[in-house]
């Protein structure tokens, strides 16, 4: 049954269920993000920088969710929701640089408590419109008292903050037009490539940087290597003299 065709009852019925499974997956979310700020804050401890640098989460409102079911043609059931929208509750970690995704990425999956069942990698193979972007969907285990212990999904998106730009602006422009015309989609691809050549010139800079400041070190620490040290003079003998008779 489409969302068009439900009635009102219906309807109310269908956002009672579905308030008691975002809960769930909000409390999953919850879970994944307690341990993803962990590996943050360790990472702060332990190393000159953090491949974090935002993290932020959301649960999926009744409405949105009913749009996609309606956009994807999906019949408006809890059960279609729950076999087919995975990205009710998601959690989305913004990097400083491209490679900091990868690495991010390789953290998630061997956090434990966190199982990643798939992943996306629309950064290798971007989508058409020049989208860039790591989805893993992830099954975090949750325990109810009145069912035991569950699976719950959960989606975590990784992108770096050229990225996430382009992201934020392409979401306001279609949430206004939700039918862009292909010139909008060629433009944004455009967009896309010049943010995508913008990170790598961004961590040549970076590392440049970083190589530039291990010479100056090793420089000084050489020049403080060969430091002649200070010697002492000897002071020479006193003459004797002889008293006058």
């Amino acid at each position: 049954m489409r969302v068009t065709d439900l009635t009102d009852e219906q309807l109310t019925t269908l956002g009672e269920e579905f308030g008691s499974y975002a809960a769930e997956c909000e409390s999953a979310m919850r879970i994944a993000l307690a341990k993803i700020m962990n590996a943050h804050k360790a990472m702060l401890r332990t190393e000159e920088r953090s491949p974090f640098d935002a993290i932020d989460s959301r649960v999926k409102t009744f409405e949105s969710t009913l749009g996609k079911c309606d956009e994807r043609g999906y019949k408006a059931t809890i059960e279609i929701i729950k076999e087919r929208i995975k990205d009710i509750a998601g959690i989305r970690i913004v990097t400083p640089f491209k490679d900091d995704i990868y690495t991010v990425v390789s953290i998630i999956e061997h956090i434990p408590g966190i199982n990643v069942v798939q992943k996306k990698d629309y950064i290798k193979e971007p989508k058409d419109n020049g989208y860039m972007s790591i989805h893993l969907g992830v099954q975090i285990e949750i325990y109810l008292p009145s069912e035991g212990s569950k699976l719950v999904p959960v989606e975590i998106q990784v992108r770096d903050k050229a990225m996430d730009l382009w992201a934020t602006v392409e979401h306001i422009l279609r949430y206004k037009n939700t039918n862009p015309s292909p010139e909008v989609y060629r433009q944004f691809k455009a967009v896309s490539e010049l943010l995508d050549e913008f990170d790598r010139m961004a961590i040549q800079l970076r590392d440049f940087e970083a190589e530039q400041n291990i010479k100056a070190e090793n420089t000084a620490s050489a020049i403080s290597g060969l430091a002649i040290p200070a010697t002492k003079t000897k002071k020479s003998p006193k003459s004797k003299t002889k008293n006058p008779p």
